[in-house]
Parts: structure tokens; C-alpha cells; sequence
């Protein structure tokens, strides 16, 4: 009881000092609160997104695989269709098996009425909602009736979307919406904590979206179009469905090469891995940066603790004199450090509830799981153990440096510190590594920039400059016979070319940066190569264009040829392959006139005759440029949906014209889009900024707070160095020696803190490497670049008190002693 009381009696004497010392703590509250807020948010981040359980029973038995070849060339390869329900049917390790369209969630157009609107759609197979088990919010998901040739067209939408789109209401089950006119009925809503995969806002079948697209005359052996899920038996560990799965894929690609092995092997991931994607890893990293800064901010507080201790060196004393146990003294700092941390927490939350959804909408595409990115109690819980933690150091180090300091020279002291003390120590010991970890920030952050910086730099092997893309919804219909929209395209393309600042113009099938929805060629075979060269090869980034294809993009023909208007159906089978084909296939050789053709050497495919080699370029992956082949659109299929145009004229201007002649042309085709090639740059570029954005603010923010706990131990410093100081400019030295000497003894604090920097950012900058593109993780520049920055920042922090000791008159000083 009477420790209670005590308690008690404490807690008050902190509230009323509060009032005369509320400078103190504002300030405490307001560094600790900017790094609570940090904390709070990504907690959040990572229990929305990766600890909380998904909408899905059993997740932990939900697999997701693809193929990957034998040699490593390449990380992520579709199945096909066929063999995924073979696999169905065959599996002793699996209860379901399904599969999902391996280019992911597609932007497409879609129109309810006479509203459009954008929604990202995933193409499934009809098992795939039984296999994930995931009940709907509303009405039902799709089945396997659903899925095959002349069944009604249906859909399943996720909650998002819903929201988004029909305002949530319940009326929507019914609704009729269509793709391409083509009509589809609505029959599902997901839950809002399914999104799979990543940004998926329609679900329809495989071949419903088929029909709409009219891609069956894409050619039987290119189609792999699936990556695999399926729910594991139990019992059943993923390395045994592997190996299963590793058995059943080389039977059926050898029963579809003849009997040769096709060097692709199976990989499977947890579900819930494949819901996160990279994202675990990206958030890991930011959380790190967090809690560098909370480190940095839990610093300054307890720096702000040792400063206000030490005035109050004379108070302990007399306490510690009358009576007062150590542990009475300790328990009274923890109490203020209580009070101020749980200021610090309420504010740093309530900073949280406002930044969270910021962050939320500026994650480049989105964050995996949106829906279930909150603060909830469990969030607040962690924030609070955080605060506690915070407390008792802040508390804790000041306190036992009170009652370890000697009684008799606190009772001298008065309120005045000793220069050379345990609590002077100790503040110069936080500020170093406060720059420690400031350095390890800004260097991550400097790497992240100057990456960013090569990566809009790199030479994207084509002429972006004054190039414009334009994107067509033409009706399936009424397009599907290929001669229909070749008719379609060659008036447009007159109407185009005749338009004043228009240079060149060439239909093209996928926009830049495609990505997974690309076209690939997974396999193929060089003229000459053995069975183990063509197991090599690489898989290759596929594109079917017209002759002016090159012109347009200003893609550079290094040897050979172009197409041209002869290379047509019944004419030679013709082919252009990119710089880094040619290296690969016909090392130091001269590829042209040489011949390749789709897949293993036994494949009945026709050769193609090499005519020409084309710059390698990044239109695929900007990162990673693709080794490319190219085919003429009349001697392989005519599809295209989009349009590359170079123009000196405004792009604004480019729209307004391809709008007004596709009109001419025919109506009922839209044009959802039109954009310069710039603004497509900006979905590979995103993250890349993105990172640099956060580190950046990351960055300051630190460099800041260091700065501000430098000024507050120079200050201190001076003070209490006041009689030295006094003595020195009696004895003689000059306004600028005692100015120096203020400023040796921040570079001092400075280089100790920024050689431990160099030696944690060495480290910690080595987990940035998959975010890096042509930089190392232990780049030179950006060690140097983030030291001086840290240097700068001292000289700049220390100024002021150097200043005020320079002005310091040793007569006063002197009597005052």
C-alpha cells in the first residue's frame, strides 16, 4: 500500500512539473511520437498483409507452382492448360488442382450501360474457387460447367471492385456487364480480404475470355497459359508434391516432344507466399528503416532525460540525503518517461490513422491484401509494448546514472553539470550512435537514389522520344477473321500517315513493359544446336509486327534486314532476332541466313529463316533486357490491338487525330487510351521511386533528429564548460580558438559515430541488392556521400553553441565561480 501510494504521490509531482517544464515535454513527445508513428504504420502494413490468416480454410495446404527451366535461365514459366487438368486427374499428392492465367490481373475495359469502367481481370479455370474454397461475399464463384465452349459467359468480382464500381450494392448478382460487347453476367462477389493474384478485380474463364479475345488461331505448342493451384492432401508435404509433380510434368511434356526430355522443372510455393509476393521482403526492409529512426528518436528522448537529470543533479542529491531509497529516484524518471511515452503513443497513432491510408494509395499498384491493412487492438497492443520499452530506457539510464553519481558532489553542484561526468558520457555515447545508425539510412537511401537515377538512364535500346501509344478495344465479333482487321488497320494506317507531324505509324500486340503478359517462346532450336544447346537456350521474348514496326520504334537493325511487304504468308518463313539471340545461339558467328525454329529439335514446326538482327532492347523488362524474336504479322497472325506512332507533334494533339480516324474508320471501335511512351515508364519505374521516396524521407528525417541530438549535447556541453571556457579566454584565446574547439569536439562525436555507420551500413546495405539495379550494395560514392552529409550536419548542429561560447565573458564566468 504504501508503494502505492508513493506511486501515486509521484505521478502527481510529474503532472505538476509537466506545467513548469512543458518545453521539455512537448519536445520528448514530439520526437518519440514521429518515430511511434513509424512503428505504428508498418506494423500495420505487416499484419494486414502478411500475418493476418487469409479468407481461405486450411491456407497452409493451398500450393501455387510454375515452371522453371533446368539451366536456370529463367524463373517463371506457364503450364499448360491441358496438362493442369491432367495433373487433376492423375495427382495422388493433391485433392484439387487448377489453374490461373500466368500474366496475372490484365487492365482491360469494361462497360456496364453506357458507363466504362477499368477493372484488372484475371483469366481461371473453372475449378479454381473449389480448389481455393473461399466463400463469396455474394452469390457464388465459378465451376467447372462454367468453363468450357458455349457455356454462358459469367464472372466473379472481387469486393474492391464491387465497391468501386456498383457502390456496393447487393443487387448487382444478375448484373450484365461486357467485355469487347460481349456480354457477361455478373454471379459473385469475393470476400474483401481475396485478391488473387495480385490486383484481381474480375474473374471470368478461360474460355469465355477466349472467345471474347479470338485467340484460338494463336498456335497449338506457344500456348503455356497457366500457373498451377492446388490444395495439397493431407499428410502431404510440398517436397512430395514436387517430386510427384516433377514426374508427371517431364510424362507429359515427353509425351508432347516425342519422348525427349524438355528440361523445365516444377516449383511450388505456399499460397500465402504467392499472395505477398515480394512484398514480405520489401516490408522487412522498410521496417528495419523504422526502427532506425524509432532508435534514433528513443535516443534523443533519453538524451533530453540525461540533460534534465543533470540540472536536476542538486534535487537527487537532497532527496537521496533525506532519506530516499535509489530505487524511489529510478521509479520517479520511469514514471516521467511513462507519462511522456504514453503522450508520445496516443500522438503517434493518431499521426498513423492519417498516414496509413496515404501510404496505402501511393504504393506503386497497390499493396497485396488492401482490405485488411488497419489498425486494429492488436496493432495498438505492440505500439504500446513499444512505448514501454522506450520508457524504461529512456527512464531507466538517466535514473541509475542519478543514484550512481557521488552524494556530495551533487549537493555542490547546484544545477549545473560536470563536463566530464557519467551523464555527459553517456549523451556523447547516444549521439554517436545516433549518427551510427543515420549513416546506415542515408547511405541506403543514397544507393536506392543513385540506382533509381541509372535505371531512368539506361539505354532502352529504342527511341522513346517522340513516341506514342495508342490502345484499340476493337469488337471480337466483328474482328475476329483476321482479314477483317487487317482492313481495318491498313485504312487507319493511311488515314494516320497522312496526318501533318505524324512520321511513322506500325500496329503493335503488347504495350511496353508487358512484363508476364507478354508474348513468349519458351523453347527453341537453333540451326546446328545440340539436343543440350536447345535445353539451354533461354526463353524468348516474342513479337509479331509489321515492316514498319522498326521505323517506329526506331529499333536499329544491326545486320541483315527489316521485313518488308514480300515477306508475306506464301513467301519464306522469315525471322529477326535480337543481338542477344544471335550471341547465344550462333556465338562469333553470323546468324543471317541462318535458321531457328518454335521448340525441340523433333517439333514439326516450320524453320525460319534469319533476315536480319535487331538491337537488343528493354521493351519488355526494363531492368533486364529480353533476348527477342520477331516474326512478320502476314506470315504468323494478325492481332493486333494497339498502336506505336512517332510524332513531332503534342501528344495531346496524337490522341485528338487517332480518336477522329478511328472514327472514321469505324465507330464501334474505342480508344481507351492514348499515351506518350514516358507515361508507361512509370510502371517499372514505380517501385524504384518509390523506394527511393521512402528511404529519402527516411533519410532526412534521421539526419535531422541526429542533428538535433548533437545540438542538444553541444549546448550542454558548453554549459557546462563554461568556467574552462572562461579560464581559456582569460589566459588569452581568441573567439575563434574557442570556437574550434566547440567544433573538434562535434567532429570528434561525429567521426566515431559515422566509422560504426560505415561499418553497420557496409552490412545492412547488403539486403538492399534486389532493389538495386547497376549499383552495389557497398558502393563507395554513397558511403562517402551519407558520411560528409552526417559531418555537415554536425558542423551545422554545433554552430550555435560554438557561437554562444565564443561570446562568452571570462569576467563573468569568473565571479560567478
Amino acid at each position: 500500500m504504501h508503494r502505492v501510494r508513493a506511486w501515486f504521490y509521484d505521478l502527481r509531482l510529474t503532472v505538476r512539473t509537466a506545467r513548469r517544464a512543458s518545453a521539455f515535454y512537448v519536445g520528448a513527445v514530439i520526437l518519440l511520437a514521429s518515430g511511434m508513428a513509424g512503428a505504428t504504420v508498418m506494423l500495420a502494413l505487416i499484419r494486414g498483409i502478411v500475418l493476418r490468416p487469409l479468407p481461405v480454410p486450411d491456407e497452409d495446404r493451398l500450393v501455387v507452382s510454375w515452371l522453371v527451366p533446368t539451366t536456370g535461365v529463367a524463373t517463371h514459366l506457364p503450364y499448360h492448360a491441358a496438362d493442369a487438368e491432367e495433373i487433376d486427374r492423375a495427382s495422388q499428392s493433391f485433392t484439387h488442382v487448377a489453374g490461373v492465367g500466368y500474366n496475372g490481373a490484365v487492365e482491360q475495359t469494361w462497360v456496364d450501360g453506357s458507363r466504362a469502367f477499368s477493372a484488372r481481370t484475371v483469366a481461371v479455370m473453372g475449378g479454381f474457387f473449389d480448389v481455393a474454397r473461399v466463400r463469396p461475399r455474394l452469390g457464388r464463384g465459378l465451376n467447372r460447367e462454367d468453363d468450357h465452349p458455349g457455356a454462358e459467359r459469367r464472372v466473379v468480382l472481387s469486393h474492391r471492385l464491387w465497391r468501386r464500381a456498383f457502390g456496393g450494392s447487393p443487387d448487382v448478382i444478375g448484373h450484365v456487364v461486357s467485355l469487347k460487347r460481349e456480354s457477361f453476367t455478373v454471379v459473385g462477389v469475393m470476400p474483401p480480404d481475396f485478391e488473387y493474384p495480385a490486383g484481381a478485380e474480375v474473374y471470368a474463364t478461360r474460355h469465355a475470355l477466349a472467345q471474347v479475345e479470338r485467340n484460338e488461331a494463336f498456335r497449338t505448342g506457344l500456348v503455356r497459359d497457366v500457373e498451377i493451384v492446388a490444395r495439397l492432401r493431407d499428410g502431404v508435404t510440398i517436397e512430395q508434391a514436387r517430386q510427384e509433380l516433377a514426374a508427371l510434368t517431364q510424362r507429359l511434356e515427353m509425351a508432347r516432344s516425342g519422348g525427349r526430355a524438355q528440361g523445365f522443372r516444377p516449383v511450388i510455393r505456399p499460397f500465402t507466399r504467392a499472395v505477398i509476393g515480394d512484398m514480405a521482403s520489401a516490408l522487412t526492409l522498410l521496417l528495419a528503416a523504422v526502427g532506425g529512426l524509432l532508435a534514433i528518436a528513443i535516443a534523443n528522448v533519453t538524451n533530453l532525460f540525461l540533460l534534465r537529470a543533470e540540472h536536476r543533479r542538486r534535487e537527487f542529491a537532497v532527496r537521496r540525503a533525506l532519506g530516499a531509497s535509489p530505487g524511489r529516484l529510478v521509479g520517479l524518471l520511469l514514471i516521467e518517461a511513462s507519462v511522456v511515452a504514453a503522450a508520445a503513443s496516443l500522438v503517434g497513432v493518431a499521426m498513423a490513422h492519417g498516414l496509413l491510408p496515404l501510404i496505402v494509395r501511393a504504393v506503386p499498384h497497390g499493396l497485396p491484401r488492401p482490405e485488411s491493412i488497419y489498425i486494429d487492438a492488436t496493432v495498438t497492443t505492440a505500439v504500446a509494448a513499444v512505448a514501454t520499452a522506450a520508457a524504461a530506457f529512456a527512464g531507466a539510464v538517466p535514473g541509475i546514472m542519478a543514484v550512481r553519481s557521488d552524494l556530495a558532489d551533487g549537493l555542490r553542484a547546484g544545477g549545473r553539470g560536470v563536463a566530464g561526468s557519467a551523464s555527459a558520457r553517456g549523451r556523447r555515447v547516444l549521439v554517436a550512435g545516433q549518427v551510427a545508425l543515420a549513416v546506415t539510412v542515408i547511405a541506403s537511401a543514397v544507393l536506392l537514389g543513385r540506382s533509381l537515377q541509372r535505371l531512368t538512364t539506361v539505354d532502352m535500346g529504342l527511341r522513346a522520344d517522340h513516341l506514342v501509344l495508342a490502345e484499340l478495344e476493337l469488337p471480337s465479333v466483328e474482328y475476329a477473321d483476321q482479314a477483317r482487321r487487317r482492313q481495318f488497320f491498313d485504312a487507319l494506317l493511311t488515314r494516320l500517315r497522312g496526318r501533318a507531324g505524324i512520321e511513322a505509324v506500325s500496329p503493335i500486340n503488347t504495350l511496353p513493359f508487358a512484363g508476364a503478359a507478354g508474348w513468349d517462346v519458351p523453347q527453341f532450336t537453333g540451326e546446328g544446336q545440340s539436343d543440350a544447346d536447345v535445353i539451354a537456350n533461354p526463353p524468348l521474348n516474342f513479337e509479331v509486327v509489321t515492316p514498319d514496326y522498326f521505323e517506329t520504334l526506331g529499333v536499329r537493325i544491326i545486320r541483315g534486314r527489316g521485313f518488308t511487304a514480300t515477306d508475306r504468308a506464301k513467301g519464306l518463313p522469315v525471322a529477326v532476332v535480337s543481338e542477344a539471340v544471335a550471341s547465344v545461339v550462333w556465338p562469333g558467328g553470323d546468324p543471317v541466313g541462318r535458321r531457328l525454329k518454335f521448340g525441340r529439335p523433333p517439333s514439326n514446326q516450320p524453320w525460319l529463316t534469319v533476315v536480319g538482327v535487331a538491337a537488343t532492347t528493354r521493351y519488355r523488362e526494363l531492368a533486364t533486357p529480353r533476348p527477342t524474336l520477331y516474326l512478320p504479322a502476314d506470315q504468323f497472325m494478325f492481332a493486333f490491338g494497339r498502336l506505336a506512332i512517332r510524332s513531332t507533334a503534342e501528344p495531346s494533339m496524337v490522341a485528338a487525330a487517332v480518336r477522329e480516324a478511328v472514327a472514321a474508320v469505324d465507330s464501334a471501335v474505342l480508344v481507351p487510351r492514348v499515351a506518350p511512351y514516358a507515361h508507361h515508364l512509370r510502371g517499372p519505374l514505380a517501385w524504384p521511386r518509390f523506394h527511393a521516396l521512402l528511404f529519402s524521407v527516411f533519410a532526412v528525417t534521421s539526419l535531422a533528429l541526429s542533428a538535433v541530438g548533437l545540438y542538444a549535447v553541444m549546448s550542454a556541453s558548453v554549459r557546462q564548460r563554461g568556467r574552462e571556457i572562461g579560464v581559456r579566454m582569460a589566459l588569452g584565446a581568441t573567439a575563434r580558438n574557442v570556437r574550434g574547439l566547440v567544433l573538434q569536439e562535434a567532429l570528434v562525436l561525429a567521426f566515431g559515430g559515422v566509422l560504426v555507420g560505415l561499418l553497420l551500413a557496409s552490412v545492412a546495405t547488403r539486403t538492399l541488392r534486389g532493389l538495386l539495379y547497376d549499383t552495389s550494395a557497398v558502393d563507395p560514392a554513397s558511403l562517402l556521400a551519407a558520411s560528409l552529409l552526417l559531418v555537415g550536419a554536425a558542423l551545422a548542429a554545433s554552430w550555435l553553441p560554438a557561437r554562444r561560447a565564443a561570446r562568452v565573458d571570462p569576467m563573468v564566468v569568473l565571479r560567478a565561480e
